[in-house]
């Protein structure tokens, strides 16, 4: 076995990312979402629509960033339903501006600009909050959070529909290696967390995390069923693991306990693999030096 302890967790890292792709990109989650209800609900999305806006709204205020700084053509690719009600479109939009601090002077022909991490993931993860709780307070919370619960098949299946990632020919010669190198570079580099992990051999590891910068993103509304349900949940059903070599296992999130562990295995290789006891989880790493 190895183990090994990273203390990353940062608000303050700063990295260079592309404005245009980041708004796209949350664009497309609202798109999804409303797009999804509209199939389980059609009679209601103007209803869905209209309370959006009002929560956008009271969490942007006065604040307005240029429109035309930004070429809409490109944001609006492959979106159905936003378009459709450009109030909430301009909302979102100026929310997002808001939640990066996206200089008053920015325009999309500047290209990549320095943000911060934090100040990102709390746009993505805010928004996909905005977008249940919305649906907790239209139709209380337990109507509203299974409503969600029935869009998140469509939004794991929209996602594979775009992966475009190729997969080799023998899926037993995937191994949890090189991901697990990625994931420290890009956790370590964006602050993401501070966490430990276990490899037991090439196809399996198990990861603890004592902080994180998704629950810390969403702590503030003191709400963690939603905050659970708008972030981590959707790798947490069934589906997500289909079509996957390297599946994903959690019991906890730092959402209701102390530590969140994540276990990643190839399932063509370990087809019924036990999950390490909590126990161990908690435990790992403890008494290495930092």
């Amino acid at each position: 076995m190895q183990i090994e302890n990273y203390k990353c967790f940062s608000l303050t890292k700063k990295g260079n990312s592309k404005p245009e792709e980041f708004i796209k990109a949350r664009f497309r989650r609202v798109d999804s979402v409303t797009k999804f209800f509209k199939l389980i609900h059609p009679e209601d999305l103007n209803l869905y629509i209209s309370n959006l806006k009002d929560k956008f709204d009271e969490i942007v205020g006065d604040y307005r960033f240029n429109t035309d700084a930004f070429d809409w053509k490109i944001i609006r690719e492959e979106l159905e339903i936003l378009p459709n009600f450009p109030d909430l479109e301009k909302l979102v939009f100026h929310y997002i501006c808001k939640t990066i601090k996206l200089p008053d002077n920015y325009t999309s022909d500047q290209g990549e600009i320095e943000l911060g991490y934090f100040d990102r993931i709390k746009a993505l993860e805010r928004t996909s909050y905005f977008l249940v709780k919305t649906l907790a307070d239209t139709y209380g919370e337990k109507i509203g959070t299974e409503i969600y619960k029935q869009i998140v098949p469509f939004l794991l299946e929209e996602m594979r529909s775009r992966d475009t990632t190729e997969k080799p020919e023998d899926l037993k010669s995937v191994t949890i290696l090189d991901s697990n190198k990625r994931s420290i570079e890009s956790w370590c580099k964006s602050g993401l967390a501070d966490f430990s992990f276990c490899i037991f051999d090439d196809y399996k590891v198990v990861y603890r995390f004592d902080s994180c910068l998704t629950p810390e993103a969403l702590k503030e509304f003191n709400d963690p069923d939603i905050a659970y349900l708008s972030s981590c949940y959707i790798g947490d059903v069934p589906e997500f693991n289909e079509g996957r070599s390297i599946n994903l296992r959690r019991t906890q999130t730092l959402h209701h306990a102390k530590f969140c562990d994540e276990l990643y295995w190839n399932n063509h290789v370990h087809p019924d693999i036990e999950h390490p006891s909590l126990d161990f989880i908690e435990n790992m790493g403890r008494d290495l030096k930092e």
